[in-house]
């Protein structure tokens, strides 16, 4: 299968030999090479899921009907998820049987954490969190994947709802996979007060609180969410870099929708120091491949640099859906000087009928891709997405240079081309 490092290569291979296909105005060829460069990555995630998945050391059970004084065994379950991972060995897989668990689950061990049909963790009103975490006020998730010691883990086959900050924050860690969850109104202190209030709901200047959105992964690396739905909660994916970089991982296949507030998938760089030392910030070479993200109150998809240092680079989008939200479709942005969103690859997306980009163009311009900078130049490659109904389908402003603009098509629904 290959080292986190060996697949890393690969990717940045196949994207280079892409790349290089459209540079050489061999048009015909281009969907072929983004077919074909997906699939390997999608083998690639389903590849190292299976293997990280596959060495529990011991099966242990919950149940609603359970108790913590059992051995959590499939006959003589524990009553709490916590209580399980609590006393699991390194290693093992925690089974949760259907039922609604009103509790935080921290993982901080490898473990696979598995919800039958039904499992449901319930975070309403709690607003604990771990070190050092919990120190800056991140708190109020209902799943947390922390720490060194838990790479390797999973959480697969869960409803997450209802927690002041995020329904699922993996935290300084690597090689987690996050599968086939469905996270659903989260994110409550958006619109609640909670005491003490998480720090990540907090406005930012005209920025509100974004309570960490759904899925939240904070520096981590060569990590998989896939196949999760996500929806009505403030935000989709977030991936983000407070605590050292956040780098090769995967968000694949995955369905973003009705998160009212902000992006269905968002990569913006929180750490000023990201481009002086690429060691303790930025967001790069994760790929976000076949997903679909509609009806957001944000943009689709985005990969963000708001202040000097910032950097968001070197990030594929790949075969996503991207449809009817409520700002551009995907978008680029470069707000100062000293930032770095260049490198990134927007490739074979569907994209159709999104809103405007209240950050470089009027109110009322609807755009399928946009790309800004106020400062610094900026150079990404734009191809072979399909653009419909959209007023401006790819929107250009400041000093970019977007390679591959000619093999993208736009339906008659699209007033103006590129601007």
């Amino acid at each position: 299968m290959g080292s986190a490092h060996e697949r890393s290569v690969d990717r940045r291979a196949g994207l280079t030999a892409l790349v290089a296909m459209i540079a050489s105005g061999r048009r015909g060829a281009i969907r072929a090479v983004v077919l074909a460069v997906a699939a390997a990555m999608l083998i690639s995630l389903f590849a190292v899921g299976s293997a990280a998945a596959s060495s529990g050391h011991r099966t242990l059970y919950v149940a609603k009907g359970g108790s913590n004084t059992n051995h959590c065994t499939y006959w003589a379950p524990c009553r709490t998820i916590s209580h399980a991972t609590s006393v699991a060995p390194a290693g093992s897989t925690v089974v949760v049987r259907a039922g609604t668990y009103h509790e935080q689950v921290f993982v901080t061990k490898r473990l696979t954490l598995t919800g039958e049909w039904g499992a449901t963790i319930d975070g309403r009103g709690l607003l604990g969190g771990l070190p050092p975490l919990n120190s800056q006020g991140i708190i109020g998730m209902a799943v947390l994947v922390a720490g060194p010691a838990a790479s390797g883990s999973t959480v697969e086959g869960f409803i997450v709802q209802h927690a002041p900050a995020e329904g699922i924050l993996v935290a300084s860690t690597w090689n987690v996979s996050i599968r086939n969850n469905n996270v659903h109104d989260n994110d409550l202190g958006a619109t609640a007060t909670f005491d003490p209030m998480p720090s990540e709901c907090a406005a930012q200047g005209e920025v509100p609180g974004d309570c960490g959105e759904a899925i939240h992964f904070l520096s981590v690396a060569n990590s998989r969410a896939s196949w999760n739905k996500v929806h009505d909660n403030v935000g989709g994916f977030l991936l983000t870099d407070e605590a050292g970089p956040t780098h090769g991982n995967v968000i694949a296949n995955n369905v973003a929708r009705n998160n009212k507030l902000d992006c269905g998938f968002t990569l913006p760089s929180h750490n000023p120091d990201a481009v002086a030392d690429p060691t303790k910030g930025g967001v790069y070479d994760n790929t976000i491949i076949g997903n679909v993200s509609i009806g957001n109150g944000g943009a689709g998809i985005g990969m963000f640099a708001p202040f000097p240092g910032a950097a968001s680079y070197d990030n594929q989008v790949i075969g996503n859906i991207v449809r009817n939200n409520g700002e551009a479709g995907i978008a680029i942005h470069a707000h100062t000087p000293g930032e770095n969103v260049s490198g990134n690859v927007i490739v074979g997306n569907r994209i159709s009928g999104n809103g405007v980009d209240p950050d470089f163009v009027d109110s009322t311009t609807r755009i399928g891709i946009m790309l800004g900078s106020a400062a610094v130049p900026v150079s990404v490659t734009v191809a072979a997405n399909r653009i419909a109904r959209e007023d401006v389908g790819i929107y250009r402003s400041g000093a970019i240079h977007a390679l591959g603009l000619r093999s993208n098509h736009f339906s008659s629904t699209v007033t103006t081309h590129i601007h």
